[in-house]
């Protein structure tokens, strides 16, 4: 395990080595609130002359945290982006405004989150909602950024979700498109398992990036808060979907760790000379996770390669356009 007061120091002395490297261009989604926003907070001030992009749907709710980030840090610029990330389109708009100013990107954080209950949600891109929140809109950020990433020194990518506990997935519905798959715990397995094997086909394709997927453990964020049971539910549903939702808080507020802790942690996690170049599963005490598990088996039936294709398709189908 590595202690909290390990990140902290370890934080505060690349702070102190970086003062001079100017320059950094970090892109962060998912970072308006919980775990992002703590992590955003630790970032930025480890670092002098930066350029953060926020994607975020609100320019304005974004003020208050705006004003926060810029006095922990004068030198920061802070580029906010209004961006619906359960929209392919929408990334698609943001990464392309990003794509015509920069010449490189440093760093990309992603931990926008959805917490699925038993049934698909749907888009207008004919996505359900909490897969292209926690998987889709990650993978296309990723994709449409390589070409700035792979112009850094030291790319990283960091997806927060749930590194290490991948498991068996249903190979005949990667995306649970049939409803009757659809569960709580099969997307939060698929999500799991398709974004470690992405993060592996990457690494092997562009071998001088970090991909990082990590699991933060419990943290006091509002995610159990934010949960609902479909409008088509029963009443036992609904019933069941509210328990859940209140245990759910109760239970990260009195075990989770805080925001900011957690946030330290991936900014450790981003920054740390202990995650070179490759794919990684962190978990939520920052070390490595080596067990491969069910994905021993899943690399060599070459299923990091048919999950990257089985995104092209997705991304085909919602954009209504060819790849």
């Amino acid at each position: 395990m590595v202690q909290l007061s390990h990140v902290t120091q370890a934080n505060e002395s690349f702070a102190r080595d970086q003062e001079d490297n100017a320059g950094v261009v970090c892109v962060f989604s998912g970072a308006t609130g919980g775990i992002g926003e703590g992590t955003l907070e630790r970032l930025v001030v480890m670092f002098q002359g930066a350029t953060f992009y926020v994607l975020g749907r609100s320019a304005e709710r974004f003020t208050t945290q705006r004003a926060k980030l810029e006095s922990l840090n004068p030198s920061l610029k802070l580029v906010f982006l209004e961006t619906q990330v359960s929209l392919i389109a929408d990334i698609d708009a943001a990464t392309q405004k990003i794509l015509a100013v920069e010449k490189k990107v440093d760093y990309l954080y992603m931990s926008q989150a959805c917490f699925p209950v038993n049934a698909p949600r749907y888009t207008k891109e004919g996505l359900d909602l909490c897969f292209v929140i926690q998987y889709y809109s990650r993978v296309r950020l990723v994709m449409n950024l390589l070409p700035l990433l792979r112009k850094s020194s030291r790319p990283r990518v960091l997806s927060v979700l749930s590194g290490g506990k991948e498991g068996k997935i249903r190979e005949d519905d990667i995306g649970l498109e049939n409803p009757k798959n659809y569960s709580f715990s099969a997307a939060i397995l698929h999500h799991a398992t398709i974004t470690t094997l992405t993060f592996e086909y990457l690494a092997k394709n562009y071998k001088n990036i970090a991909f990082m997927h990590t699991f933060p453990g419990l943290v006091r964020t509002g995610i159990f808060s934010s949960v609902v049971a479909p409008e088509s539910s029963g009443i036992l549903a609904r019933v069941l979907t509210a328990t859940m939702s209140s245990f759910g808080s109760i239970l990260v507020w009195l075990a989770g760790a805080s925001p900011l802790d957690c946030g330290a942690r991936q900014a450790f996690i981003l920054t740390s000379a202990m995650y070179g170049p490759g794919s990684w599963r962190i978990d939520q005490n920052s070390e490595a996770v080596t067990a491969p598990g069910v994905l021993e088996q899943y690399r060599e039936q070459g299923w990091p390669e048919k999950v990257w294709n089985f995104n092209l398709g997705v991304f085909e189908k919602a954009l209504g356009t060819s790849e």
